[in-house]
């Protein structure tokens, strides 16, 4: 018996995602995997644990405060997305989807797109830059449907 055409569905954010499978009978979704990143919620000011450092200027007896040169919130963000991404790629390696279709706003798109592998790549059959983490799964379809009218 040939093997079940097998489509995963990805909807993610920087703290946020689910990977859903539809049914056979076509009715609904199963979840293959959800996480949920604690750390991608807190507020960038309760990631600091301290005062930003200070430099001395050379001419003078003048102090400046040294600001950061990154967000570590979305470094925390960027994180999250780069486990989901080497999930998506050991999984494409095992051959355990046929298809990827991808949910996520933009620059969470950018990144998953970006770490992904070429073999994972290859899979994606469509992408819509859509926060869709927080719609309830039965309300999906009319995303997906709208997705493949734009196909």
């Amino acid at each position: 018996m040939p093997r079940r055409h097998t489509t995963w569905i990805v909807i993610a954010d920087g703290s946020r995602a689910r990977i859903l499978t539809p049914r056979e009978e076509g009715a609904g979704f199963d979840i293959v995997s959800e996480a949920t990143s604690a750390e991608a919620h807190v507020p960038s000011r309760e990631i600091w644990a301290d005062r930003p450092g200070h430099t001395q200027e050379s001419g003078s007896s003048a102090r400046h405060s040294i600001e950061a040169r990154h967000d570590p919130h979305e470094d925390r963000k960027a994180a999250f997305i780069h486990k989901l991404a080497l999930q998506l790629n050991e999984a494409a390696e095992q051959e355990r989807f046929d298809s990827l279709i991808l949910f996520a706003p933009p620059r969470s798109m950018a990144e998953l797109r970006a770490r992904l592998d070429e073999g994972a790549r290859r899979k994606i059959t469509a992408a819509a830059p859509k926060d869709l983490t927080k719609v309830p799964l039965s309300e999906l379809p009319s995303h997906l449907n709208a997705l493949q009218q734009r196909s």
